[in-house]
C-alpha cells in the first residue's frame, strides 16, 4: 500500500440489508442508511398514518425504500472516493 493513499476504516453499507430493513420496517429501517432520512420519514410517517388514508401510507413506505437505496449508494461512493484520494501534503 502506498503512503500517499488514505485508508478508510469505515466499512461500506450493504445495499441489500438497507433495502430489506426499509421494506420490512419502513421509515425505521431507513435509519440504517441515513439517520436524518430516517428521522424525517418517521415524523412524516406519523403525520401520514394519522390521516388513515392507505395510498399516502404506501407512498411513504415506498419513499423510504427509495431513499434507503439512494443513501447507501451515496455513502458507499463517498467512502470509496475517500479511500482512493491522496493525503494532503504535510507542512
Amino acid at each position: 500500500m502506498n503512503d500517499t493513499q488514505r485508508t478508510s476504516t469505515l466499512p461500506f453499507k450493504n445495499l441489500a440489508v438497507a433495502l430489506l430493513f426499509s421494506v420490512f420496517l419502513g421509515p425505521v429501517g431507513l435509519l440504517y442508511a441515513s439517520t436524518v432520512g430516517g428521522v424525517v420519514m418517521i415524523v412524516l410517517g406519523f403525520i401520514v398514518v394519522s390521516s388513515m388514508l392507505p395510498v399516502p401510507i404506501i407512498l411513504v413506505w415506498l419513499g423510504s425504500c427509495i431513499w434507503s437505496v439512494v443513501a447507501v449508494n451515496r455513502y458507499n461512493k463517498k467512502h470509496l472516493l475517500l479511500r482512493n484520494s491522496p493525503l494532503p501534503p504535510m507542512g
